[in-house]
């Protein structure tokens, strides 16, 4: 009976291990950018959707942000990367960026965010 029975070789169990490691450190690496990204995009669009009693201005626009980015510890993306223009709808914030993470040895990981542009509107 135990001549019949198999399991997993020692180099199947350090290929499996592997695997799971590297997605693990994947998984470790890309995580606070996408939390970034995720708390940029809620910071933005409760900008664009507060009430406001005047016209937003870029400038104060780009303090609201400024402050905004502070208090949530945004640290991958630069206010600076993020543009603020006038427009007849309103102000537009391009915030799209892409972000580079090394992975291990000479393997980094490029993470696009295209879809990040707001628009405030004007009153």
């Amino acid at each position: 009976m135990k001549s019949k029975q198999q399991g997993m070789s020692m180099l199947a169990a350090l290929c499996v291990l592997g695997v799971i490691l590297f997605f693990a450190t994947l998984a470790v690496r890309l995580a606070p950018i996408y939390l970034d990204y995720w708390t940029l995009s809620r910071i933005i669009t409760d900008i664009a959707e507060e009430d406001r009693t005047t016209d937003a201005t870029p400038g104060s626009v780009r303090k609201e942000l400024s402050s905004r980015f502070i208090t949530n510890r945004i640290e991958s993306v630069n206010l600076k990367d993020i543009k603020i223009s006038t427009d007849k709808k309103g102000i537009i914030i391009d915030a799209r960026h892409e972000k580079r993470v090394p992975i291990m040895f000479n393997v980094d990981a490029v993470v696009h965010f295209d879809d990040a542009q707001f628009l405030v509107p004007r009153i």
